[in-house]
């Protein structure tokens, strides 16, 4: 059966995809207390990597959100590129800066509109 699962993977892709639209709204220690609720095996470790386990085309999508997060609270932020449209990220740049990001644009052109921190939350 295609697209039942991948290699090497643990879980469905159905299941993945739960998981990771749980993970960009609740973020890591709610969404495990919720996968915990659901009764689903997923922790704030696992959770939180599926954020950062996707896969950059060579292309920016038309709606880009960009966004910070904490892994652990009140410790360094990281940015987080999103697909708006799709609900999915994109990429997770390796800092916070804005020469990084503008860099990361030329190497992905195609973004028509750039959504910022509180904008990108609202349209999730």
């Amino acid at each position: 059966m295609s697209g039942l699962s991948e290699r090497h993977r643990r879980s469905s892709t159905g299941l993945t995809g739960w998981l990771r639209s749980i993970a960009i709204e609740l973020g890591g220690r709610p969404a495990a207390r919720l996968c915990r609720r659901l009764r689903l095996v997923a922790g704030r470790t696992r959770l939180l990597r599926l954020l950062t386990a996707s896969t950059v085309s060579d292309r920016a999508p038309r709606v880009l959100g960009v966004d910070e997060f904490a892994f652990h609270k009140g410790f360094t932020y990281d940015t987080v590129l999103v697909d708006i449209e799709a609900g999915r990220v994109v990429d997770v740049p390796p800092d916070r800066t804005s020469e990084t990001f503008a860099a990361w644009l030329k190497e992905h052109p195609g973004a028509e509109i750039i959504c910022r921190t509180g904008l990108v939350m609202s349209l999730w």
